[in-house]
C-alpha cells in the first residue's frame, strides 16, 4: 500500500475512534443528568464532525 492510502486509513480509524468516544461521553453525561456539559460536548463535536474532511462516507 502507498503511504497516502495508509495515511487515509489511519485518519479514518482515528475519526471512527473519536466518534465512538464522543458518543459514549455524551451518553454518560446525559445519564448523569449533566445536561449543560452534554450540550457543550455535543456542540464541540458538531464542529469537529463538520471538519471531518469527508471521512465518514
Amino acid at each position: 500500500m502507498s503511504s497516502e492510502v495508509l495515511e487515509d486509513l489511519l485518519k479514518k480509524d482515528i475519526y471512527e475512534d473519536t466518534w465512538e468516544w464522543w458518543k459514549a461521553q455524551l451518553y454518560f453525561l446525559r445519564e448523569d443528568k449533566d445536561f449543560h456539559e452534554a450540550e457543550a460536548v455535543f456542540k464541540e463535536f458538531s464542529m469537529y464532525k463538520s471538519r471531518s474532511c469527508g471521512l465518514d462516507s
